[in-house]
C-alpha cells in the first residue's frame, strides 16, 4: 500500500468506523508513493479521454493528484484527527456520510490541502479558525451539518460563499444580517444629548479618515522608495527580504525586477482554483496564470515542507533559472508561502508532447512526420544544452513526453530539468537518488543508486519511439509481449517487421528513409549497455543530418 495515492471508494456501501490506519497511509504523508513511481502489474487501466484542451496532464493514471473520496457512503464516527498527518493530501472527501462530532483543528496541518468536502454529515460544534492557515484551500463545503458559531475570517476563507455553509441552523453566516441583530431603537427623550452625539460621532469619522489618509499615503510611499532602491541594488533588496521572515510572500522575478505578491497569484489564478490547473505530476500541482504585467505563466506548486532548507532550496532554483536556451521551458520566478514553493516558468500554448501523442484523437492528422522530427530536434538541443554547455551541467532526471512542452508554434521546449534532484536531494538528503518515471527509466538504475547522462540519453530514446509509433512506454491494455514498446520494437525489428511498428499517419514512402534513421537512432539509446548509448551532443548532429536529408520521391 505504500505505493497507492489515488483512492477512490465513493457511491459504495461501506459502513462503520474509519480505521486509524488511514491517517498513516506513506504516501500521503511523505510522497514516496507518487504517482511516478506506481508499481507495474497486470492491471488495465481505463480512464475516460478528455477532448478538451483544459487539464492536459489529468489524464493519464501517473497524474492524479494524491486524493481520498470516501463519500456517499454510510461510514460514521468522528472525523479523525490523524488526518492532519497527511501533509501530502490534496483532496479530502468525506461528504454524504454519517460522520459526527467536531471538526478536528488537526485538519490545518494538511499544507497542501485544497479539496475539503464534509458536507451532508452530522458534524457538530465550531469550524476551527485554525483552518484559515490552509494557504491552497479552494474548495471548502460544510454544508448541512449541525455546526454552530462564527464562520472563521481571513485566509481563503473569504473567497467562500454562504453555499459552503447552508444547511447549519446555528451556524452564523457573515454575510446573513439576522446574525447581527442591533439593539431595539429607543427614541432619546433629550435633544441635547442627541446633538452632542453627532457632534461625537463627526468628530471620530474625521479623525479615523485622516488617520485612514496618512496611512494611504506612507503605504504608497514605502512602495516608491522600495522600488527605488530595488533599481539601484535589487540584490540587496532580495536578500534584506529573504531574511525578514521566512513566512515572506514576496514573487521574486529572476528576470525581472517588477514586484509581485502572492496576492497577485491567488488573484490570477482565483485563489488556485481547479479550473487553471494545467499539470499535475510528482512534484505537485500546475496552474496557468496572467502577471499584473501581462505575462503568461505557468505556477507549479511544489508538494512538501522545505522551510528547514530555505538557503539551500533558494541557491539551488537560482542555478536552475541561468539555464537558458531556446529549447527549454524557462524558470522565469520563484515564491515562499509559509512551507509551501512556487516556481514560475513560462507558459507554453499547446501543452505536453503526451498530450498531443495519446490524448488528442486527431493526433495523426496534426501532428505530422516533420513536426514530429522538428520537435526531435528541438528536444535534443534543449538535453544537448544541459548536459554540455550550462554551467553548471545539469542531468534532466525525468525526460519523458509529458516533460516536453510545445508553445504556439510546436516547437519543443523542456521542463522539469533539475527539479527531480532539487526536490529529492534535500527530502532524502542524497544528491544521488533515481528518480523517473515508469516506462523510461533505464535497466541499470535497478543496479545502481545513481543517475547518469546515459539514463537521459535512454528515456530520451523512448520518447523518439513514442513519436515513431505514436504507443506509450508501457501499455498494459495492449496483449503479453507488446505492452512495452521497447521490447516490442526490437523483437520486430529481429523479425524483419520494422516497417510495421511505425503510426501508419506518417509511415509515408516519402518518409520512410528518415523514419529508418531516426529508429535506428531510438534503438541506440535504448540498448541495455550504457557506454554504447550515444551523448546528447551525438543525438543533435543525427537529427540535424536526417532533417538536412532531401526526401526520396
Amino acid at each position: 500500500m505504500n505505493n497507492l495515492f489515488y483512492i477512490d471508494l465513493s457511491n459504495n456501501s461501506f459502513s462503520g468506523e474509519l480505521p486509524e490506519s488511514v491517517t498513516r497511509m506513506r504516501s500521503f504523508i511523505s510522497g514516496d508513493g507518487s504517482g511516478e513511481q506506481a508499481p507495474t502489474g497486470d492491471l488495465p487501466l481505463f480512464i475516460k479521454r478528455n477532448s478538451s484542451g483544459s487539464g492536459l496532464q489529468y489524464n493519464h493514471f501517473s497524474s492524479f493528484p494524491p486524493s481520498l473520496i470516501l463519500s456517499n457512503n454510510l461510514l460514521v464516527g468522528p472525523v479523525l484527527p490523524g488526518f492532519g498527518h497527511l501533509v501530502k493530501l490534496l483532496v479530502l472527501d468525506l461528504s454524504w456520510n454519517n460522520f459526527s462530532g467536531p471538526i478536528p483543528d488537526e485538519l490545518s496541518n494538511m499544507s497542501s490541502l485544497e479539496t475539503l468536502n464534509l458536507a451532508h454529515n452530522n458534524l457538530n460544534g465550531t469550524i476551527p479558525s485554525s483552518l484559515t492557515k490552509l494557504n491552497f484551500l479552494s474548495k471548502f463545503d460544510v454544508s448541512y451539518n449541525n455546526l454552530t458559531g462564527d464562520i472563521p475570517t481571513g485566509g481563503q476563507f473569504s473567497t467562500f460563499t454562504n453555499e459552503n455553509f447552508e444547511g447549519n441552523s446555528a451556524l452564523c453566516l457573515l454575510r446573513n444580517s439576522s446574525c447581527s441583530q442591533k439593539p431595539p431603537f429607543v427614541e432619546p427623550t433629550h435633544s441635547k444629548k442627541k446633538s452632542k452625539a453627532a457632534l461625537v460621532a463627526l468628530g471620530l469619522g474625521t479623525a479615523v479618515g485622516v488617520v485612514f489618509f496618512l496611512f494611504c499615503a506612507y503605504v504608497i510611499m514605502s512602495r516608491i522608495v522600495h522600488s527605488r532602491m530595488q533599481e539601484r541594488n535589487p540584490k540587496a533588496v532580495a536578500n534584506a527580504e529573504d531574511s525578514e521572515s521566512s513566512n515572506s510572500c514576496l514573487v521574486l522575478l529572476f528576470q525581472n525586477n517588477k514586484e509581485f505578491g502572492i496576492e497577485d497569484i491567488l488573484k490570477s489564478t482565483n485563489n488556485f482554483d481547479q479550473a487553471y490547473i494545467v499539470g499535475c505530476g510528482g512534484f505537485g500541482l500546475v496552474y496557468k496564470s496572467t502577471l499584473p504585467d501581462g505575462r503568461r505563466v505557468a505556477i507549479k506548486r511544489l508538494s512538501g515542507d522545505y522551510s528547514q532548507i530555505e538557503r539551500e532550496f533558494q541557491a539551488e532554483v537560482e542555478t536552475l533559472s541561468r539555464a537558458q536556451h531556446e529549447n527549454l521551458v524557462l524558470l522565469q520566478g520563484y515564491c515562499k508561502v509559509g512551507n509551501d514553493r512556487l516556481l514560475i516558468y513560462s507558459y507554453m500554448e499547446n501543452g505536453s508532447l503526451d498530450y498531443w501523442l495519446h490524448e488528442r484523437a486527431d493526433s495523426g492528422m496534426l501532428l505530422d512526420w516533420q513536426k514530429r522530427l522538428r520537435i526531435a530536434q528541438g528536444a535534443a538541443r534543449g538535453l544537448a544544452y544541459l548536459h554540455m554547455s550550462c554551467d553548471p551541467h545539469i542531468l534532466h532526471r525525468d525526460i519523458k513526453s509529458s516533460n516536453i512542452l510545445l508553445d504556439e508554434n510546436f516547437e519543443a521546449h523542456l521542463a522539469d530539468f533539475g527539479l527531480a534532484r532539487l526536490i529529492c536531494a534535500y527530502e532524502t538528503h542524497v544528491t544521488t537518488d533515481v528518480v523517473g518515471t515508469l516506462g523510461y527509466i533505464p535497466p541499470e538504475y535497478g543496479q545502481s543508486p545513481v543517475a547518469t547522462y546515459k539514463g537521459d540519453i535512454y528515456s530520451f530514446g523512448i520518447v523518439l519511439l513514442e513519436l515513431l509509433t505514436g504507443r506509450r512506454p508501457v501499455d498494459m491494455c495492449r496483449p503479453k509481449g507488446t505492452r512495452d514498446v521497447v521490447s516490442w520494437v526490437l523483437q520486430m525489428k529481429e523479425e524483419g517487421r520494422e516497417t510495421e511498428v511505425f503510426h501508419p499517419s506518417i509511415h509515408h514512402k516519402e518518409n520512410e528513409s528518415q523514419l529508418m534513421r531516426v529508429l535506428e537512432m531510438a534503438c541506440h539509446c535504448v540498448t541495455a549497455a550504457p557506454k554504447s548509448r550515444p551523448t546528447s551532443q551525438q543525438l543533435v548532429a543525427w537529427l540535424d543530418d536526417i532533417t538536412e536529408e532531401k526526401s526520396e520521391v
